[in-house]
């Protein structure tokens, strides 16, 4: 299949994208220590996409990230962006690589000093209305694609077929570490979570008339959770940059929150394995 070929998923269409396996074998050239690079037209030597890459990679963020992007723009957010996606795909090469080939913005990485910029990006993404049809994860991805700061490893161990059999182990993993928990997480509705708060994953980009424009560019940790995952977000990661964002950010905290909290830190002594599944729900190995 050619990348230039309209996409099945919504995607931007770009004609003058060049084939999967040139974008392959210009990504594996640089190496998988490489991120993303600029794809370039050869007619007019002017970029036209950039790539990102690696084994982490997968459709669900690119569709999330396209969704994302495009609702920003539905709700009338003129401040915020994120880059459309033209094409997604996967290669093998020591194992799958994912390739998420999207537009590419112009800017510069925001870095520890744009506290008040990455909080404005936060406070529209988490604001944004989810889909009607929207389940727990990355968009299409449902349940089998939630990736979260809540676990260890940020992946849950388990398949789940349902939200509710992701409620249910939440329930579990309480009742394993003996923490009290009288409230209801399938109340909290869908909200978009952006777990990875970290400067480098957005930009700042000045428009012409003097406007900043700051830019959403990692979607691998956002995906939709139950509203008190977005307070976890926030508070779990003790850095100083991430500690003084979480300041800046409108949200309503929650008895629920605090007890998911209280469970993270606990959850670390069990690594990978995959403790107090639902009944009927089976371990999954991540192959990452």
């Amino acid at each position: 299949m050619s990348s230039s070929d309209s996409s099945p998923y919504g995607f931007l269409y770009n004609p003058s994208l060049p084939s999967e396996e040139t974008i392959v074998a210009q990504c594996v050239k640089l190496g998988l220590d490489i991120r993303g690079t600029t794809i370039v037209d050869p007619s007019t030597t002017s970029v036209i996409a950039w790539v990102k890459y690696g084994h982490d990679v997968d459709l669900d963020e690119a569709r999330t990230q396209d969704w994302t992007a495009k609702a920003l723009r539905d709700a009338g957010v003129s401040d915020v962006q994120a880059p459309r996606v033209f094409h997604a795909f996967t290669a093998k090469y020591y194992g799958t690589i994912g390739f998420i080939v999207m537009e590419y913005i112009e800017g510069v990485d925001c870095d520890s000093e744009d506290v008040d910029l990455v909080a404005k990006a936060v406070q529209a993404l988490i604001g944004l209305q989810p889909p009607p049809t929207a389940t727990l994860g990355h968009v299409g991805g449902g349940t089998k694609s939630i990736v979260h700061s809540f676990f260890p490893e940020w992946l849950p161990n388990a398949n789940y077929r349902s939200d509710q059999d992701f409620y249910d182990h939440m329930y579990g993993i309480f009742k394993l570490l003996h923490i009290d928990f009288q409230g209801d997480l399938s109340i909290h509705g869908r909200f978009l979570c952006p777990s990875d708060i970290y400067p480098g994953n957005f930009r700042k980009r000045t428009m012409e008339d003097g406007r900043l424009i700051l830019v959403a560019l990692d979607f691998n940790a956002t995906c939709f959770m139950p509203l008190p995952f977005i307070e976890v977000a926030l508070k779990k990661n003790r850095s100083p940059f991430n500690q003084r964002v979480a300041r800046k950010v409108t949200y309503t905290p929650s008895d629920d929150a605090r007890a998911l909290l209280r469970a993270s830190g606990p959850l670390v002594q069990y690594g990978s394995k995959a403790v107090a599944l639902p009944s009927g729900v089976s371990r999954k190995v991540h192959r990452r």
